[in-house]
């Protein structure tokens, strides 16, 4: 991990330091209907492991080993979301935690999830923020610029505007710390050293909650930016 601490992923305690620290959004999951939930890059399937079994769980998973493990709580292709090749509207939730940014073309995957996502679903969207408070602190040393397969960064601002033009209105954003074990003193006294590793801290990571956008949402947003441009320019005849 970025403190260079060697971790079994696939050990039960793994799977119940990752429940402890998304329970906001298994919350936010449960206070839905249940019905079909897709977990994108579903690792070991922890997640899935903590969502009730009223809920049909799917996962996509490319790593076969992962798959493999994650196939005890729920029904998993091996492979990218494209080759999964899911029906229209097909999904009441999809979870997209901390994919985004490993993926060469997140545009055609978040294409891809509004495709087969209900007009009324849910995405939970979950990202590092490149421009956080930390990330201005400590720099190169910032934690999450640790991992050299994040190649697609966002900032809090560029997530914001790349959901709204793929369709997506965001209906809450959060940022995961306080409700998490990463929220510890000794972790607080690390931000005064910057020559070692940023710790985990406030604004490093957003998640955020989306529903598709409608048709009418869509033509609202664009008559805005209509007007805003007329007020600056004039009307526009050429």
């Amino acid at each position: 991990d970025p403190d260079g601490v060697e971790r079994d992923r696939l050990s039960e305690d793994e799977r119940k330091a990752f429940l402890a620290n998304i329970g906001t959004e298994l919350r936010s999951i449960h206070s839905r209907t249940p019905g079909r939930i897709l977990d994108v890059g579903c690792g070991p399937g922890y997640l899935m492991s903590g969502i009730d079994k009223e809920w049909e769980r799917h996962g996509v998973e490319i790593s076969a080993v992962a798959a493999e493990h994650a196939a005890q709580w729920g029904k998993i292709h091996f492979g990218t979301l494209e080759s999964a090749n899911y029906p229209d509207t097909f999904f009441d939730v999809v979870v997209l935690f901390h994919v985004i940014e490993h993926v060469p073309d997140p545009a055609a995957l978040i294409r891809e999830i509004r495709r087969i996502l209900k007009v009324d679903g849910l995405l939970i969207l979950g990202t590092p923020d490149f421009d956080a408070a930390c990330a201005r602190r400590f720099s190169e040393q910032f934690r999450l610029l640790r991992d050299p397969t994040h190649i697609s960064l966002f900032s809090e601002v560029s997530l914001r505007r790349f959901l709204r033009d793929h369709g997506y209105v965001i209906e809450h954003v959060d940022h995961p710390l306080f409700e998490t074990s990463y929220f510890t003193s000794e972790n607080l006294n690390r931000l005064f050293d910057l020559t070692a590793v940023s710790p985990p801290f406030y604004g490093n990571v957003i998640t955020a909650y989306c529903r598709p956008m409608t048709k009418s949402e869509a033509r609202d947003i664009l008559d805005h930016m209509e007007t805003s441009l007329t007020e600056v320019f004039g009307p526009m005849t050429d």
